[in-house]
């Protein structure tokens, strides 16, 4: 027996101190590198942020020069835009096709083993092509790009570092998280982030490395940016409870908002997948177009914080027209779905927040000026369609909630945000949309061909085995796995055990287990379970 062995031999015993101590020493290597993946993010991030906000205050001081000249100046602001977009699609497809878009669903494709990270080459394109489109004016965002970049910084950080293999997936979500964290100046965000919509397992080594990087990276961020928050609410009231029927109304409207915003995207991609446009041709018509509205229209170019910060800061009047503010939201969903389907990189995430925000002011305005006596409040409706539109195409609402609240400081208005968010979400899993990153990636894995390499939806879980835990000392074929559960491989002593069922698991092992599609999520509780919780002694 495991226990009398332990006392009969004490150079087993040894041998079980000093796999405890390699198993401690490797946790304190991935927490401090998940540190330093933090610290890195932050830096790019702050740096990243600094450059686009340059290239989009040249791109608004070019179009003002050119249509300055009369017509021929609008003419020349077209072929700029054109240029620029063209130059960020050639670029993108030459070199590094992965950096298009956000680049979330590749680093969920890095997660699931299918895609890879060529970090030398993927940043350069990323930064280099997101400025050319932000500089264009295309409506798109940098903090999708910012979490991939986070997410290569992870990876660098591992290869330098020499970390485990094992360790890498942990390192690359949590320097994705890392990089939302920093973009929004939001920690808790990048931390649920990476277990909402990375699906990351959670352990104690993963939820612990996700946490210290976003920290590290927001503090770079508040250090060299300030602590002050992305937006400040006029006059924020709590909501009143009789006002509670109209939150759950905009959640409606906000979940068929997303929900358009994902069949337009996907839709624009196809045709031009379809036409089999290339990437520059497709970023040189939409350049021209978005550089053109650099000045007849700024507030539907770029990631759109201008217009967020007016609204939440109470600078627009509803009063000046609600169909103006349609206009901007339907402008607004259609310019960042044809900027998106050009596969130019830039990112979804700000404008979503954006379309969501004039999506509550707008509903908000109607009630007050319907209902003034329910003293509803069409900034702060904004704050909550900002979250619900979020959780509709996105499919995240505790991120959605956390991001908005952290960005706001408004806490008192968490209960209105779930509340929204939720039925948001709720409603666009009962009509069956699939999420956006979700269908990108699905789009992606069966256009190479790859989608078939997993079973649908399997779930790879990492199980640090503690001792005297369930599965310390036992043969694998005596774990009672649940049905669809396959232990795939096992770490041991910085080695790589490809397992069969006489394989005795030990303390300090790292067992990675494929479980299928369909099980619950208690089964995947039961295995962790299985891995860290004691249990009565069973003679073999």
């Amino acid at each position: 027996m495991a226990i009398e062995s332990t006392v009969r031999f004490p150079h087993l015993r040894q041998s079980e101190t000093r796999r405890r101590r390699l198993h401690q020493a490797q946790r304190r290597f991935v927490l401090l590198a998940a540190c330093l993946v933090g610290v890195a993010a932050g830096l790019v991030a702050v740096l990243y942020q600094i450059a686009v906000n340059w290239a989009g205050g040249l791109g608004k001081y070019v179009a003002n020069v050119f249509t300055g000249i009369g017509f021929g100046g609008w003419l020349l602001l077209a072929l700029m835009g054109a240029l620029l977009g063209a130059a960020a699609g050639w670029i993108t497809e030459r070199f590094a096709p992965e950096a298009g878009g956000s680049g979330i669903p590749h680093v969920k494709a890095v997660l699931m083993n299918m895609r890879r990270i060529r970090a030398a080459v993927l940043i350069p394109v990323k930064v280099v092509g997101g400025l050319l489109s932000l500089g264009a004016g295309m409506s798109l965002g940098r903090e999708g790009p910012t979490i991939q970049i986070g997410a290569s910084m992870g990876q660098v950080v591992a290869k330098l570092g020499r970390a485990p293999r094992r360790s890498f997936p942990t390192l690359i979500a949590s320097g994705a998280g890392a990089g939302l964290a920093a973009a929004f100046n939001a920690p808790l965000a990048g931390f649920l982030f990476v277990m909402e919509e990375l699906k990351r397992e959670m352990s104690p080594m993963t939820y612990g490395a996700a946490l210290i990087a976003s920290v590290s990276s927001v503090f770079v961020s508040r250090t060299l940016m300030g602590q002050t928050t992305a937006f400040a609410l006029s006059n924020p009231q709590p909501i009143p409870l009789r006002a509670l029927p109209f939150v759950m109304l905009l959640g409606v409207v906000c979940a068929f908002v997303g929900i358009g915003f994902n069949k337009l995207t996907l839709g624009l991609i196809q045709i031009r997948e379809k036409l089999k446009a290339p990437r520059w041709i497709a970023g040189a018509i939409v350049g021209a177009f978005a550089a053109i509205f650099l000045k007849s229209m700024p507030e539907l170019t770029g990631g759109g914080h201008g217009i967020a910060e007016s609204i939440l800061g109470g600078e627009m009047d509803y009063r000046a027209g609600l169909w103006l503010i349609f206009a901007m939201l339907v402008g607004k969903l259609v310019m960042t779905s044809a900027s998106f389907s050009t596969g130019v990189p830039g990112g979804i995430f700000a404008p979503i927040l954006v379309m969501g925000a004039l999506t509550g002011y707008l509903l908000g305005s109607i009630a007050t000026i319907w209902f003034p006596s329910f003293g509803i409040s069409p900034h702060v409706f904004a704050t909550i369609g900002m979250a619900a539109v979020l959780s509709a195409s996105v499919r995240a609402p505790l991120t959605g909630v956390v991001l908005i609240v952290e960005m706001t400081q408004q806490y008192s208005l968490l209960y209105a945000l779930l509340l929204g968010a939720f039925i948001s979400y709720i409603l666009a899993d009962v009509l069956k949309d699939e999420p956006i990153y979700e269908a990108l990636l699905e789009r992606d894995l069966h256009k190479t061909g790859d989608a078939n390499q997993l079973p649908d939806a399997a779930t790879p879980l990492d199980l640090p085995v503690e001792p005297d835990s369930y599965m310390d000392g036992r043969r694998i074929r005596d774990l009672k796995l649940p049905p669809g559960a396959l232990v795939v491989t096992i770490e041991r002593e910085g080695g790589i055990i490809v397992p069969n069922g006489s394989t005795r698991i030990r303390y300090g092992d790292h067992v990675t287990v494929l479980l299928a599609g369909d099980q619950s999520e208690a089964a995947t509780l039961a295995l962790h379970d299985a891995a860290r919780a004691p249990m009565p002694y069973q003679a073999e």
